[in-house]
């Protein structure tokens, strides 16, 4: 799908030629080390929650604290607040610019965070990590404007399903680096790994050439960032405080008062930091909406898996295999792996199929595997059945997301466009968790070991992860873009200079 650019918001002139393989080659070795640099900022947004996850405890134990939680909620608000900020600069200023920035930033976070002497230096530290995952977003929104047309849709694809290969062995890169090393060690090598891409970034990846002239609209900029916090942070304490506790109400209402705020005044603002009128547009409200359906299950199904693996048997003796932590790998490593190869596949053939087709078998898959886990969950073989189903979901539906946001807005759009689709993921993923989190909490057993989950609690989430995914394969009925014919028609910088 195609659409011209709105002369409400032109470009500035510039002359830009798309890079050419030599004697026509399409995958030159320019174009592979660009794609292997963008996928490795992608899979280091997954990498790095996934270590400090793992580091939570001894983080505890070197800063003398329980308050925990703000190591993962300080870098999810700071996300909140800035995504639709730095995806208006990117409009503006230069995709290939902000992802520089955001990523030195974020590891000078990792930096603050290794050296801290106290938490609440280490907390700055933290928040600042948290612009690492806008990355991905802009890393798909450049591979739009600068890469060859036909590799677009296998290269932003690769860029979210690479993801999987880290699920597998992250488990024991954390457990290598906490017991070496220490807890703070995964800081230092998350800054390292970011100085890497950084370089790969300034040599392999071009500038897209397309800029839009207007004004920051600060005003929106905070209303949408506030707004998204408030019901982060609200959503991620629903479990603590109660879900009819006056606090939790508090922030819902603030959150959602910040939102229709942000619309009333966007809706005047003669240059406001996106458009009212995209939003209403059938192809964005139905990505949108879809962006949020996909990631609700994806996130509760890796979430409760490496909790059941870990928990003792419980009283009924259908659920819980008590391994350790290192034992999580083994049953998360045909997920991630049915993830990687799936995405492959569907990206590399975008342009037969479309993306609607695969994202619809994969909506399905997440189904089907959320609803085995609701059922039969008792063997370690049904768990890892269902396993492999939700990875190729993920990879059929991570890998076609991306896709279908570069082609519901224009091209001097996709900044600002990419970073609301992933407050979408977020605030999905977070209200996704809580509910899941809320059916288990109605039903638990208690042991000398602490208190777990029981089967029916795991059978109301899993149930919840199903909804999420069925509601996303109604959206796709009435998407109207995303067949094959978007996938090779899809417009780049190059086209829109042209015009």
């Amino acid at each position: 799908m195609t659409t011209n650019p709105p002369s409400a918001n032109p470009l500035e002139e510039s002359e830009y030629t798309p890079p050419v393989g030599e004697k026509g080659k399409i995958w030159t070795p320019r174009w592979i080390g660009a794609l292997v640099v963008v996928v490795m900022l992608g899979e280091l947004a997954t990498f790095s929650y996934s270590l400090v996850g793992t580091a939570l405890p001894g983080i505890g134990l070197h800063f003398q604290t329980t308050d925990l939680g703000w190591t993962i909620t300080i870098a999810n608000l700071v996300t909140a607040v800035a995504v639709a900020m730095i995806g208006k600069l990117a409009d503006l200023r230069g995709k290939r610019n902000l992802l520089v920035i955001v990523t030195a930033l974020s590891a000078a976070g990792g930096v603050i965070s290794a050296v801290a002497p106290t938490y609440e230096v280490f907390l700055v530290g933290r928040g600042l990590q948290g612009l690492l995952y806008v990355t991905p977003a802009l890393g798909y929104s450049l591979i739009r404007d600068v890469f060859p047309k036909q590799l677009i849709a296998f290269a932003i694809t690769v860029t979210f399903t690479g993801a999987g290969a880290l699920l597998v062995i992250s488990p024991f890169i954390a457990g290598w680096l906490i017991d070496g090393y220490g807890p703070l060690s995964v800081f230092w090598c998350i800054a390292a790994f970011q100085v890497i891409c950084i370089i790969g970034v300034l040599l392999l990846l071009p500038e897209s050439p397309l800029r839009v002239k207007s004004r920051l609209d600060w005003v929106g900029a905070i209303l949408l960032g506030a707004g998204g916090a408030l019901l982060v942070y609200g959503l991620g304490n629903a479990g603590t405080w109660g879900w009819t506790s006056t606090s939790f109400v508090g922030f819902m209402v603030a959150g959602l008062a910040c939102f229709a705020a942000w619309i009333w005044w966007d809706s005047s603002f003669p240059e406001p930091i996106i458009e009212i009128s995209l939003l209403r547009t059938r192809p964005m409200w139905t990505t949108l909406i879809l962006n949020a359906a996909v990631y609700g299950p994806a996130a509760i199904v890796v979430s409760l898996v490496p909790i059941i693996v870990q928990m003792p048997r419980d009283p009924g003796g259908e659920i819980g295999f008590a391994s350790d932590a290192f034992g999580v790998a083994a049953y998360m490593a045909p997920h991630g792996a049915a993830m990687v190869i799936c995405g492959f596949i569907c990206g590399a053939k975008a342009a037969r199929w479309g993306i609607r087709v695969p994202m619809m078998a994969g909506c399905s898959a997440l189904a089907v595997g959320s609803i085995g886990l609701a059922f039969l969950h008792s063997e370690t073989w049904q768990v890892l059945l269902w396993l492999l189903f939700c990875g190729i979901g993920m990879g059929a539906t991570y890998g076609g997301l991306p896709n279908l946001v570069v082609q519901s807005a224009p091209p001097e759009k996709q900044g600002i466009t990419s970073s609301i689709m992933l407050s979408a993921q977020n605030l999905s993923s977070a209200i996704a968790v809580q509910l899941a989190f809320a059916m288990l909490a109605m039903h638990t057993f208690t042991t000398e070991l602490g208190t777990f989950f029981d089967s029916d609690g795991y059978r109301l989430a899993f149930l919840v992860s199903a909804g999420f995914a069925l509601v996303g394969l109604a959206i796709l009925k009435i998407m109207p873009h995303g067949r094959a014919s978007d996938v090779r028609d899809v417009k780049t910088a190059s086209d829109v200079i042209a015009h």
